[in-house]
């Protein structure tokens, strides 16, 4: 089984912020190793106004697969460099990364799921809410999305150095407790869709003076890959026309001090019916569990009062299928990136389990899941690797 462990040592996502910072002479996180652009053979030399696109789930064997049956001005297989997203490899996890340039292990915020005792259980670190409430029903009971995470955003870090940050974002998420956090220090705005993403980012771009950094998100293909797989003609479809308008942006209206960069948060891979093992607070599997479990459905985190006997009976019932792992073998592996906190140790668990091959570990919380064609979350090379592409003109 080939799993692809976080790259935390120079090449993955968490580096590239790094490097980004460095680039423009921001303080970088103590620790945290900055992307080489030039050993990878990308020059940012003289760029002022840098744009970074953060294509959600389109991985680097998602895109390769897209270039292979589209025709593209300016990008190809040879054009794409190789980073590794974070463990896990889900949104809310490398998002926060992203923003933070530190891991997992650091920012806190270590899946869709997670146990957090003092705010009474299981809570949706998308929607920063307890499980199976209204979005951002956190905050009642005391959650500061502002304060949560400790560390300084890439904006903040950067506007200490006298750069200017924009976070371009759905308009649907721009005021979420999770979309605050990430673009606290730098300017938020919401978009509808593709055209008025672009043009406000032709606004940024015309009106700014000085050094200025602009985080796109773009979420959409992501959700088709979900629906539909990643392999479908709604999502290929999708990542061939985002690609498009990006090489018409930069022809039209990219100047010579503007550079884009082009990365994912992580990948997505196919996962069939028949290999989702569901299972429910009912199975003897659960017995000794004090929570339902967290994480995803490509990884999980186990809440157990009796970690012997539940790693028994889950190597019995899915050990053909899962990775099932103790924390201190998470460490050894720095899947997190460094030790974690006793807050921390408490939202991984006591086992960890990780999908083999394409299955998925579905849990019943309320009765109302249902498939999904492609997912994300574990660590195959089509969940964990994802691209990096630059954009300038000479």
């Amino acid at each position: 089984m080939e799993f692809i462990y976080p790259r935390y040592d120079g090449n993955s996502i968490v580096n590239l912020s790094a490097a980004i910072l460095k680039h423009f002479g921001a303080e970088v996180p103590s620790g945290v190793k900055e992307y080489s652009f030039p050993e990878n053979g990308l020059d940012l030399e003289g760029i002022e106004k840098l744009v970074v696109f953060i294509v959600d789930a389109v991985g680097y064997y998602n895109l390769s697969k897209v270039l292979e049956s589209n025709s593209f001005k300016y990008f190809t297989r040879e054009d794409l460099r190789m980073l590794t997203s974070v463990f896990p490899s889900t949104t809310s996890s490398a998002l926060t990364s992203i923003f933070t340039a530190s891991v997992p292990g650091e920012h806190g915020i270590m899946g869709y799921l997670q146990n957090m005792p003092e705010f009474g259980g299981l809570v949706n670190m998308i929607e920063l809410t307890p499980y199976t409430q209204d979005r951002d029903n956190l905050t009642r009971l005391g959650f500061d999305p502002l304060k949560f995470n400790q560390r300084p955003t890439v904006f903040e870090s950067l506007k200490e150095a006298g750069v200017k940050g924009y976070h371009l974002t759905s308009k649907s998420f721009v005021n979420t407790g999770l979309t605050r956090m990430h673009s606290r220090g730098g300017i938020a705005r919401g978009v509808h869709g593709l055209g008025d993403m672009f043009e406000e980012l032709d606004v940024i771009l015309s009106s700014e003076e000085g050094p200025n950094l602009t985080v796109v998100y773009w979420g959409l293909i992501d959700t088709y890959g979900h629906r539909y797989g990643p392999n479908s003609l709604s999502y290929i479809s999708e990542t061939a026309i985002l690609f498009s308008a990006f090489e018409r942006f930069f022809e039209e209206r990219v100047q010579q001090d503007t550079a884009l960069l082009i990365t994912a948060d992580h990948g997505q891979i196919e996962t069939p019916w028949e290999h989702e093992i569901w299972w429910s607070k009912f199975d003897p599997v659960f017995e000794e569990m004090y929570s339902m479990p967290g994480g995803e459905q490509r990884m999980s985190y186990i809440y157990s009062r009796d970690r012997e006997k539940t790693r028994k009976k889950m190597e019995e019932e899915f050990g053909d299928y899962l990775e099932i792992l103790e924390p201190s073998e998470t460490d050894e592996m720095k899947l997190f990136g460094k030790s974690l906190t006793n807050t921390l140790r408490k939202r991984r668990g006591e086992l960890i389990t990780i999908s083999k091959g394409d299955y998925s570990l579905c849990f019943k919380y309320t009765g109302q899941e249902h498939s999904l064609k492609g997912r994300h979350g574990g660590m195959t090379p089509e969940e964990m690797l994802v691209p990096l592409i630059l954009l300038r003109k000479d």
